[in-house]
């Protein structure tokens, strides 16, 4: 386990490290840096670094090449304790899944020139593959058929809603940075599921609080979900600080949504010891 968990680790740094660099190329337009050509980058192994595009563009793809070995390591460790835990397994499909997508979406993206609303599929994809395996390798999960289920429970139902919400925000707000100028009424959804997705988090919290649940204080950042907009972006601080923030607000929702422990209230940390038991006198 103790290995597992390291891979792990490795593993869930390389794709943050992945997905942010992609953050930065796309608002940098920097897509284009290593030209048409994939793998190589304008034709060569270690090409010339002549301009900030180049730069960025062959750093994304060398972190790709790191990812994905630390990844197959991590995953074939996943496969081997499958049969103890059920939910791991699926989680591990849904991941590589997740990849597969990521990666066919950003080598035609290179190739060929794909239509916005598909490059658009990359945000959210990609920070939900970040969040699964935040949670693979930091919940102790177990099979689902073994916890009471929640789906009955209005704070599940809530937790439900802020996960579409939570998806169309980010689909809408990536298929908006391939647009510029952006369409109206796509900066309406944009915005519109910002508004409802803030004020559901609200509601969510707050019914926590009263029945006693604890307050989700993980959620409290997507409070600021409709004013994401004005933040400072096309540098590299301000893109690195979008996507910190998206990347813990997609993190915690999946936290949320994958384990009914977390919506019933139950949960306990993985390293909290059992209080021996005294024995009668």
């Amino acid at each position: 386990m103790r290995g597992f968990g390291i891979a792990g680790s490795v593993t869930f740094m390389g794709i943050v490290a992945v997905n942010a660099m992609g953050f930065i190329d796309h608002d940098t337009r920097s897509g284009m840096g290593c030209g048409a050509n994939w793998p190589l980058c304008n034709g060569s192994v270690i090409p010339s670094f002549s301009n900030e595009a180049v730069i960025i563009e062959y750093v994304h793809r060398l972190l790709t090449l790191v990812f994905v070995s630390a990844l197959v390591m991590f995953l074939f460790g996943a496969f081997k304790k499958h049969r103890q835990f059920g939910a791991l397994k699926r989680l591990t499909w849904v991941l590589i899944t997740l990849l597969l997508i990521e990666t066919v979406i950003c080598t035609a993206g290179v190739l060929w020139n794909v239509p916005a609303p598909i490059m658009a599929c990359l945000a959210p994809i990609g920070l939900a593959a970040q969040g699964i395996l935040w949670v693979m390798i930091r919940t102790p999960l177990t099979d689902p058929s073994s916890n009471a289920r929640a789906d009955a429970n209005i704070s599940a139902r809530i937790m439900n809603l802020i996960g579409i919400l939570s998806l169309a925000y980010l689909y809408t707000g990536a298929w908006e940075s391939y647009i510029s100028p952006a369409h109206p009424s796509l900066v309406a959804v944009y915005l519109v599921s910002g508004i409802l997705l803030a004020l559901a988090v609200l509601f969510w919290i707050g019914s926590r609080a009263r029945t006693g649940k604890g307050r989700g204080y993980g959620l409290w950042p997507l409070v600021a979900a409709p004013f994401v907009s004005s933040f400072e972006s096309r540098t590299v601080a301000g893109d690195l600080a979008i996507y910190i923030w998206l990347s813990w607000c997609t993190a915690v929702v999946i936290y949320y949504l994958l384990d009914p422990r977390v919506q019933e209230g139950t949960i306990e940390f993985r390293h909290r010891r059992p209080v021996p038991s005294k024995s009668p006198q």
